[in-house]
């Protein structure tokens, strides 16, 4: 991917530029009445952490290739991405091609009958979400607002400013890596909260174009994100493929055909019967379960160890998820049970006893039923997880109202791993700090959205208390 990004990214940024693009955007729809102040203040840029750019290794893939990733929290367009998702969400998913998870696919798949002459395939679309095209997208994504007659009932904003905001958030798209800054120039960026409903919208314009111009369509087609899961006749497996790859000159194809009647899609391996009919049984890569020769295990399952520090309910919804796919997936009682018996060995081997596994007697992740004086919290609160202290302070919390998040920090990831460039501490934003008189005992505590190198240039004002103190006193700091 890094020797592809030369053509792609270019070395120029314009913060100062994009901010005042942002902000003259956020004060048209204020004035407008399209959005009210209090909107306005959660989405005006005071945050302004530039995005960085890391890869994540595709470790079950030959020759490991990269997955880009820009993390963009804290960045200027972060709220507002994350606004404008909210209103375009419900646009996703409203045709028949769309999967929503490995239970909707097994779902959809159960009544099918697979005939003598037809296959199984698996399609992925190449880097789909730096290759969407931005502009050909807001068009898309303009018309489907204009004809979405719910649109009223979620927002004052219009089709042409919701698109304009959309715009704003696609197009700043700077990052840093190795201390240089970048912009990108096509497609839009992993990692942004939009990038997921952009890339979703534009696929189900681009499989519309495609399937309605295909003289043989396929008997199923099913696309969850960038990969999709077709049965076609074998005579025009290579013409469909042919023509999926000339529809758009930025998106293509790679296909896998099924091996011995099988082929994998998300988590579930689709088997296919002599009759023609399909089973399912949950499915593992090969670098989950590759096996290692120096140790007596013949498997890998690496899960969250039972006595790892972790709060409690972390690892029992390990059992209850892992539980929870092996009934959502499995088309047998006989592909059920051996799925149970290998989670069961795999989590034994990760500290988990019989007693944990059999105190969790409910096989399905239900929800539990509201009692009748239930009343909605008030807020949130992420807290780090210190064994014998965060229960306590939790349930102390959540007595005033307040729903409480636990988030371990102290892991061997965070001390070993680091993908993300460290930000110098001038650089870093949303901080505490503080300040200390060199001369007399005076100190000055205080707190900023902003980067603390510009906060901090600010305090030198003699308008501010810093700057006040050390113009009278003659001190420094």
């Amino acid at each position: 991917m890094m020797k592809k990004s030369k053509s792609f990214w270019t070395r120029n940024i314009a913060s100062s530029e994009n901010i005042k693009q942002l902000v003259s955007v956020l004060q048209s729809l204020r004035d407008s009445g399209a959005i009210n102040v209090p909107t306005y203040r959660r989405l005006y840029p005071t945050s302004s952490d530039v995005p960085k750019f890391y890869g994540l290794p595709k470790i079950h893939k030959a020759s490991c290739p990269i997955r880009p990733i820009v993390a963009s929290c804290g960045s200027i367009t972060y709220n507002s991405a994350k606004y404008v998702a909210d209103l375009l969400a419900p646009l996703v998913g409203k045709t028949d091609r769309h999967l929503k998870n490995s239970a909707d696919l097994v779902d959809k798949l159960s009544n099918i009958i697979v005939a003598d002459d037809e296959c199984l395939l698996s399609y992925d679309v190449t880097a789909l979400f730096t290759s969407v095209p931005v502009d050909e997208s807001l068009r898309i994504i303009h018309d489907l607002l204009t004809n979405d007659t719910s649109l009223p009932e979620r927002t004052s904003l219009t089709p042409q400013q919701i698109s304009d905001l959309l715009g704003v958030c696609l197009k700043t798209t700077y990052f840093i890596h190795n201390g240089a800054f970048y912009s990108q120039c096509e497609g839009a960026a992993m990692g942004s909260p939009v990038s997921p409903i952009i890339a979703n919208l534009f696929m189900e314009h681009f499989e519309e174009l495609a399937l309605s111009s295909f003289p043989t369509p396929p008997v199923f087609y099913g696309r969850y994100v960038d990969d999709t899961m077709v049965i076609l006749k074998r005579s025009v497996v290579d013409s469909f493929t042919d023509h999926l790859n000339s529809i758009h000159p930025a998106i293509k194809f790679s296909v896998e055909h099924e091996q011995d009647s099988r082929i994998a899609m998300l988590d579930t391996l689709i088997h296919k019967n002599e009759n023609g009919s399909l089973s399912f049984s949950v499915y593992r890569k090969s670098t989950h379960t590759m096996e290692i020769r120096e140790y007596v295990h013949a498997h890998t399952d690496q899960y969250l160890h039972f006595d790892s520090n972790q709060p409690l309910q972390h690892k029992l919804g390990v059992i209850r998820t892992l539980k929870h796919r092996a009934h959502t997936i499995s088309s047998d009682n006989e592909t059920l049970n051996k799925e149970l018996d290998h989670i069961q060995q795999s989590l034994s081997i990760c500290g988990y006893t019989k007693q944990v596994w059999d105190s969790l007697a409910s096989n399905k992740i239900t929800p539990k039923p509201r009692r009748p004086d239930y009343t909605a919290p008030v807020g949130s609160i992420t807290i780090p997880y210190i064994q014998g202290v965060t229960e306590g302070l939790s349930r102390t919390i959540r007595k005033a109202g307040v729903q409480v998040h636990v988030k371990p920090t102290n892991t061997i990831r965070r001390m070993l791993v680091a993908p993300k460039d460290k930000p110098k501490k001038c650089d870093r934003s949303c901080v505490i700090y503080g300040i200390t008189c060199n001369n007399c005992e005076s100190q000055y505590v205080g707190e900023t959205e902003r980067p603390l190198r510009k906060r901090l240039t600010e305090h030198k004002r003699p308008s501010s208390p810093v700057g006040a103190h050390l113009t009278s006193e003659g001190h420094e700091c």
